[in-house]
């Protein structure tokens, strides 16, 4: 058996060559992408200058303060009513007022919880069930600064042309990403999942809502 031609092995390495290039370029277009969306999350800040809006909402998760930025927007009077969505069973509205320090009648009067969410596209679900339910055109939404972008995302497919307000919580460690390495870990997963939810198409199903800049501190 005669080995392969110089035609055929010249073709051969030109695939070679294309896939390796291609690979390459892929991974560097992806780490550079991330570096950026590290960035601009480092770059998030809870916002000074907030208009009021109809509601305020609160996806809970992990990263600390959402529901302490939520009640404390809604003792300033900055919504009518506040949502906390993805509320764990074993929490009621007398742990929420506890853990948040909101007065009970306030909790009584303009409180709701979501049991019903266990993942950011149950969050934005239920918030577009609450939303519309109540007949609101205009909420702030607050979850930690390294999830804001893809609750943008989810939300923009649920909540039609819905006016938007993020509201990112701060981490409580002040480092960069790239001195963490748990948060850069964080971040790189949180990346992937918003790279995931784009390849669905999900913000291009329905019209999107309106974002807002966040105010500048």
């Amino acid at each position: 058996m005669t080995g392969a031609s110089p035609k055929t092995l010249s073709k051969r390495r030109g695939w070679t060559r294309f896939l390796i290039f291609l690979c390459v370029g892929t991974l560097a277009i992806l780490l550079g992408g991330f570096i950026a969306f590290a960035q601009f999350i480092d770059g998030l800040r809870s916002p000074d200058n907030l208009p009021a809006a109809d509601g305020i909402v609160v996806w809970t998760g992990k990263g600390g303060g959402r529901v302490q930025a939520g009640t404390d927007l809604l003792k300033m009077k900055k919504g009518e009513r506040l949502l906390i969505s993805g509320v764990h069973e074993s929490n009621g509205l007398a742990e929420i007022t506890e853990i948040s320090g909101l007065p009970e009648a306030l909790a009584k009067c303009c409180l709701d919880l979501d049991y019903a969410a266990k993942d950011t596209s149950g969050n934005a679900r239920e918030t577009a069930s609450w939303a519309q339910a109540l007949g609101y055109d205009h909420i702030i939404l607050v979850t930690s600064a390294y999830h804001m972008p893809r609750a943008q995302v989810e939300i923009a497919s649920t909540t039609g042309r819905m006016r938007i307000t993020p509201y990112p919580v701060e981490r409580a460690d002040n480092r960069k990403w790239y001195r963490s390495s748990a948060r850069a870990k964080r971040l790189f997963q949180e990346y992937l999942k918003l790279l995931l939810v784009y390849a669905r198409g999900r913000s291009a199903e329905i019209e999107a809502p309106v974002l807002e800049d966040v105010p500048k501190p």
